[in-house]
């Protein structure tokens, strides 16, 4: 449930309407299930397909804007679809945006469109699958390398939560986990007013005109792998240590040269009872061939309709305590509070660091499942700094946003 805050490539054929997207995913899931039935008629009648979705609304109040922004806004709706049978395996998320804040630019509710993700898989045995489609890189933490609403800085720069259009290989032994995937390219510019950045991913992408000192490139070809290995501590207590690297190509289209993107990670995850701990550590490093006029020490990356510029090299941490509070009180159960640090180091010289600090808990509250969390960032894309931020920086200030979100999830 995690999120990213908040104009088309050449490249991609298959830009899609809202309503021939969502057409789309559900042909994914009707195509899981069409080879079973050939296949197997026992895994035909023991399949199942469920349907499912949210409407939400958000809360956001700005603290360090010249006028300070307090907006109750409609957020999100979306459509899941998922398909499950001995066999064959399947699911489809699309999401719908647009006016209301911070999409009040926009006219209509669904002018902003993407999928999340949309796959199908095939069970090879108990402990092997492969999932092809637009599904979730295996790289660090996963699904979220924190409990937050907003994420963390290694979303910002393109490493959390990504979603890319490929093939993944999924293996367990005993307490091993082994994934790798290949991915010849993003999970595409869908609909919005953005050039390029037209997607739920944080991707490298064309940049907007509005975006100083933005570049022109795309990824392919992405080859990621993780390696998870879980010590069980006790009949509530248990601890996943991994790696994960990735390598790609970054494809330039004003100097037509190939440049690369590599990344690596160390990750720990904890439960001990109600009390859990993520951490996560890692190196990026992107090698762009940019015009000179541009250079090659930042590079453009997007999502939600929207696109800026990211340091070329530099390090990535994160860490996270929360807590699940036990029992209910009258309607609210699954008091979960949390806090997280996570920060982006920049080897350029003069480049200032990205913080973001999100103090905040979840909840349920009868049919309703809520996020509230203040959020502090500092040279942050997503807290003030939206275009450089995560780049050569912004004015180096800490700046603080109270956010909430209240979804109905069926």
């Amino acid at each position: 449930m995690n999120e990213k805050y908040t104009a088309k490539t050449a490249r991609m054929p298959y830009r899609l309407s809202a309503i021939g997207a969502a057409m789309l995913a559900g042909s994914v899931l009707v195509a899981a299930g069409a080879p079973a039935r050939a296949a197997e008629e026992t895994a035909a009648a023991e399949g199942k397909f469920t349907i499912g979705g949210a409407l939400r609304a958000r809360y956001d109040y700005s603290f360090d804007y010249e006028d300070d922004i307090s907006k109750l806004s409609f957020d999100t709706f979306r459509i899941t679809l998922n398909y499950d049978s001995p066999t064959f395996y399947g699911s489809a998320q699309y999401r719908f945006y647009g006016s209301a804040y911070p999409y009040d630019y926009t006219s209509r509710i669904g002018r902003i469109n993407f999928p999340e993700w949309a796959w199908v898989g095939y069970k090879l045995g108990d402990d092997t699958r492969v999932v092809a489609g637009i599904n979730q890189i295996p790289f660090g933490v996963l699904p979220y390398v924190s409990s937050t609403f907003y994420q963390t800085m290694i979303n910002a720069i393109g490493l959390e939560d990504v979603h890319n259009l490929g093939i993944k290989l999924q293996h367990t032994a005993g307490p091993l986990d082994v994934q790798l995937g290949f991915y010849p390219t993003d999970g595409g510019n869908w609909s919005g007013t953005s050039r390029d950045a037209n997607r739920y991913s944080v991707n490298v992408v064309r940049a907007d005109d509005s975006v100083t000192g933005g570049s022109s490139n795309d990824e392919r070809n992405m080859v990621v792998g993780r390696l998870a290995y879980t010590l069980q501590h006790g009949e509530e207590a248990k601890s996943e240590l991994g790696i994960s690297a990735l390598h790609s190509t970054l494809h330039n289209y004003d100097t037509g040269r190939d440049g690369r993107r590599k990344a690596y990670a160390l990750h720990y995850g904890g439960s001990y009872g109600a009390l859990r701990v993520l951490a996560e550590a890692g190196r990026q490093k992107m090698t762009p061939r940019n015009p000179s006029a541009t250079g090659n020490d930042t590079i453009t990356f997007g999502a939600y309709d929207g696109s800026f510029n990211v340091a070329a090299k530099g390090n990535f941490y994160s860490g996270e305590l929360s807590y699940t509070l036990p029992g209910s009180y009258g309607p609210v159960s699954g008091i979960t509070p949390y806090l997280n640090y996570s920060v982006f180091t920049k080897d350029r010289s003069g480049f200032k660091d990205s913080q973001r600090v999100i103090a905040g808990a979840h909840f349920s509250a009868g049919p309703l499942y809520i996020y509230t969390e203040m959020r502090w960032g500092r040279n942050d894309p997503y807290t003030g700094d939206y275009t450089n931020g995560a780049a050569a920086g912004g004015d180096d200030r800490w700046k603080k946003v109270f956010y909430a979100n209240i979804g109905y999830y069926f």
